[in-house]
């Protein structure tokens, strides 16, 4: 803006310089002109300047990393003049690895009641902000300027690719088809069932009539289910932006192939204070909640490294490495 104040104190300088060397009506209603002429350039847009009212639309809840999509900012005026010039300031930040992109401008000329798309990147996972700074609106001459109230940043999680880990694991049969049987929580009706005596609390649809009348004692139709062994996807919640692109891209191939099959498995992985965290999932729902949840908090380059005890529980194990080949330890 203050090259344009420039050029029009110097076209300034200019007309009068003409006025004093010329004294006619016309160098006189050319200098008239110029003076005036910001002053009619401001109260033309001035309306529209005030009416202008910026919103940026929803992103969406998740994308893939390296996706490109772009955020919309819709601009409306009231007034029936667009706006001249408008210069948007944003900055993404991807807030698990706390990594601010450099500020970005856009200049858009003539805009009226449009949408404005702002171009986002997404090198790496995470959870990305979309941040809008400053919008400034200019008259038609580009000298008088006001900002915009900004609207609220908005937020998307950057999910990984998919990467085949290698080697591939092999989920031994033995362990995770079934480890035996066991009482059906809330019980209900299971082709498998146990035979026992009656206790307080037991429902009367679930007492064996034909038994209990031979017997002469309450007996107990009891629903047994197979019990499956524990599964664990562990993985170190530390290390680079590239470190973890590669382990959550993994972790992504392993969690598509056991869900696709309906096999229950956990996610294991130390906190930054150490706490050992072990979050089943059943579902894609379940993936996605927890892939989000871990995205949210700032992820640091060192921390605790998966042990033996992280995997006490489980039957059956795979820690997934960044660049390394994986190994099946269990």
């Amino acid at each position: 803006m203050l090259k344009r104040w420039f050029l029009y104190f110097l076209a300034l300088f200019g007309v009068v310089a003409f006025y004093g060397i010329y004294e006619g009506y016309l160098s006189y209603y050319i200098m008239i002109c110029v003076v005036l002429f910001p002053i009619f350039s401001l109260l033309i847009s001035l309306f529209s300047m005030m009416s202008a009212e910026a919103e940026l639309s929803p992103l969406p809840s998740e994308i893939r990393r390296g996706e490109q999509i772009d955020a919309y900012l819709e601009i409306n005026l009231k007034g029936w003049f667009p706006l001249s010039r408008s210069e948007i300031t944003y900055i993404s930040t991807n807030i698990t690895f706390n990594d601010i992109n450099d500020k970005d401008m856009l200049i858009v000329y003539g805009c009226k009641n449009e949408k404005v798309p702002l171009p986002v990147e997404s090198n790496h996972i995470g959870c990305l902000y979309i941040n809008i700074l400053k919008i400034r609106v200019f008259d038609f001459l580009g000298l008088f300027s006001i900002s915009l109230k900004v609207p609220e940043k908005r937020r998307v999680t950057v999910m990984p690719e998919l990467l085949h880990p290698n080697p591939t694991p092999i989920l031994p049969t033995d362990k995770i088809g079934g480890k035996g049987m066991k009482p059906k929580p809330g019980g209900g009706f299971a082709e498998d069932y146990d035979l026992r005596e009656y206790r307080i609390g037991d429902p009367l649809n679930s007492i064996h009539w034909k038994l209990t009348s031979k017997l002469d004692e309450i007996i107990i139709r009891e629903p047994l289910i197979s019990e499956k062994g524990k599964i664990f996807i562990c993985f170190n919640l530390f290390g680079t932006a590239e470190e973890l692109d590669s382990v959550f891209a993994q972790v992504a191939y392993i969690s598509k192939f056991f869900l696709s099959r309906m096999i229950e498995f956990s996610f294991c992985w130390y906190v930054k204070d150490g706490t050992l965290v072990i979050s089943e999932v059943d579902e894609q729902t379940d993936y996605i909640r927890i892939m989000s949840t871990i995205f949210t908090e700032q992820i640091g380059i060192t921390g605790k490294p998966i042990d033996e005890y992280a995997c006490k529980q489980a039957d059956w194990y795979y820690i997934v490495k960044p660049d390394l080949p994986n190994e099946v330890n269990k």
